[in-house]
């Protein structure tokens, strides 16, 4: 059983804000595999989709919790012991919208869901699809947003020039999550990085 969480905030005003990326990748995975549509379960705290990814079953979890707080959802989910088949996927400030990253075992990055999660699980290893977020300038470089501005970004919706890369995103996203669960982590670390 592999354990898919998509990390974003619960609510309508932040439907589509760049923190919610995780949940639009799990969106797109379930529309693109065929997967259920997510059920409201108050056992694992959230929104839950079951289903299988080639021979492989799958549960993908939108937490209900606040992106902090994302820890309490994802420990009723994973049993003790299960934490390497957790793929975390969510926004990356410091990559440029359009890009994905795939690791396992790194710190937080001062991420706070995934702050959340080691803190919960007590564990780092398990894997991240960090999807890019970061603003790239008209020359192609990617600038992270300083103080006041970098809640401003991360809370606002991607604008209609990104639409493009966020697409792609969620298609390269979606690709790594399916090659993680039916290959393994270093073919997709090889193939998506």
């Amino acid at each position: 059983m592999f354990y898919i969480v998509g990390l974003g905030n619960p609510g309508k005003e932040y439907e589509t804000t760049r923190h919610n990326v995780g949940w639009m990748v799990l969106n797109y995975l379930i529309e693109t595999k065929g997967l259920p549509s997510p059920f409201t379960s108050s056992k694992f705290a959230g929104r839950v989709s079951e289903g299988m990814l080639g021979e492989h079953e799958v549960t993908l979890l939108y937490p209900d919790t606040f992106m902090n707080k994302s820890g309490s959802a994802v420990k009723k989910l994973v049993p003790k012991g299960a934490e390497g088949n957790l793929v975390v996927v969510y926004d990356d400030v410091d990559l440029p919208t359009g890009e994905i990253k795939v690791s396992s075992g790194r710190g937080d990055g001062g991420h706070n869901g995934i702050k959340s999660i080691i803190a919960s699980l007590g564990t780092k290893d398990f894997v991240r699809v960090r999807v890019g977020i970061a603003p790239v300038s008209f020359f192609g470089a990617t600038k992270r947003p300083k103080g006041a501005r970098l809640p401003k970004h991360v809370l606002g919706d991607f604008k209609k020039r990104e639409q493009k890369d966020v697409e792609q995103s969620l298609m390269y996203a979606t690709k790594a999550i399916e090659c993680l669960v039916t290959e393994g982590l270093e073919k997709t670390m090889n193939q998506y990085n």
